[in-house]
């Protein structure tokens, strides 16, 4: 009869995560539709419930990094007026308190296809948007091989190493030849967003000074000069295990780490 219930009592558990986990999706998936539409309908005041009030959009124009400023972004959207885009969700992944996106945005007029790759952050109980990058390309555009595809992970791959072993044997050369200059890390603390600068960030970390961390990456996602990916940090001294969430943009032919998000959470959980 124990055994039973422990059984039942397990099964519970995995049923509740899992419905916790749909309901979570279900909280992101608004927060992207609601981008989605405000931006095609004409409701700005529907985008800046979705954006936080620092967000940038990040591209590559002419092989240079290019940032347009959130708050200009919304107020050129015309309230009321229709734009002709079509957006889609392509892929969601979260953990705890902690997101990333995509989003397929199609031009018909242009013929264009935009990939946004987004990072969220769930604040004060709701999922905002913290800041996105962005690829454009033409709808028959074919310049990508599967040589091309697999070169271009390897080299994300590159980048991703050299934060990962930089962070782990206190390299902070490799650090920054990882990251943007104007990077930033964002988190959640107290049900509040917090910001770690870039550069105090990699001050922390001390030439040849270990640090007990191994990272691993789980996933990589890319279109063209735009790419996000998911590292996975275990921290044996300290008892926990990191996620983090980062935006890639390939600048002057090399990847470089834009912003990234991290949420933590302990071995036992």
């Amino acid at each position: 009869m124990r055994k039973i219930l422990l059984v039942f009592l397990v099964f519970q558990s995995f049923l509740g995560l899992k419905l916790n986990a749909q309901n979570e999706v279900e909280l992101i998936n608004k927060t992207l539709q609601n981008y989605i539409n405000g931006t095609a309908n004409g409701e700005p005041e529907k985008l800046k419930n979705v954006f936080q009030s620092d967000f940038n959009l990040f591209l590559v124009s002419s092989d240079t990094l290019r940032i347009i400023d959130g708050k200009g972004y919304i107020s050129r959207v015309e309230k009321g007026k229709k734009y002709n885009r079509i957006g889609k969700v392509v892929s969601i992944d979260f953990e705890n308190n902690a997101a990333i996106a995509k989003v397929e945005v199609y031009f018909p007029e242009r013929k264009r296809v935009a990939t946004d790759y987004l990072l969220l952050l769930k604040i004060k109980g709701k999922w905002k948007i913290l800041h996105k990058i962005i690829n454009l390309k033409m709808l028959d555009d074919r310049q990508h091989t599967n040589v091309n595809n697999q070169n271009e992970i390897t080299l994300i791959n590159e980048t991703l190493l050299n934060y990962i072993e930089g962070t782990s044997n206190g390299e902070p050369h490799r650090l920054y030849k990882a990251f943007h200059e104007d990077f930033n890390l964002y988190y959640i603390k107290n049900d509040t967003l917090s910001i770690i600068d870039g550069e105090k960030y990699i001050s922390n970390f001390k030439p040849g000074e270990k640090h007990n961390r191994i990272s691993k990456v789980l996933a990589v996602d890319y279109e063209r000069d735009a790419a996000i990916a998911k590292l996975e940090v275990l921290m044996p001294d300290r008892d926990r295990i990191a996620i983090d969430y980062m935006l890639l943009l390939k600048i002057k032919g090399k990847w470089k780490i834009i912003h990234k998000s991290f949420t933590s959470k302990s071995y036992d959980n």
